[in-house]
């Protein structure tokens, strides 16, 4: 099985009178504690997946040709992530608590819905 890789979107996609500086709603600690509880649990249970933080300043279209099996969305971010033209069902927004606990149940959920529908 080929490695397969979610991408945690955690900052704004660029638009007009938004500062670069501002490089999301909370801090880098908190999502890189959220990729690896996620990363952990899909050890566990043997799923051949790679979690990552996104590089591309929300660029969709750079993430589209990445063929990512997830993105999976910091909270405050439904209305700042521009994803037209990705599949919507493989974008898991992410509530305040999942977040900042690093509570991955959501994640792993969409992803076993998505493993039942390619049945």
């Amino acid at each position: 099985m080929t490695s397969k890789t979610i991408y945690v979107v955690h900052s704004p996609s660029p638009t007009l009178g938004r500062s670069p500086l501002q490089r999301g709603y909370f801090p880098y600690a908190i999502t890189d504690k959220f990729i690896k509880s996620l990363q952990l649990e899909l050890d566990r249970l043997d799923i051949n997946c790679r979690v990552i933080a996104d590089d591309t300043e929300s660029d969709v279209e750079v993430l589209i040709t990445r063929e990512p099996i997830l993105l999976v969305c910091a909270p405050g971010l439904r209305y700042q992530f521009y994803h037209q033209g990705f599949d919507k069902q493989k974008i898991v927004w992410l509530s305040v608590m999942e977040y900042c606990s690093a509570d991955p149940r959501s994640v792993l959920n969409r992803l076993g819905e998505l493993a039942s529908a390619d049945s």
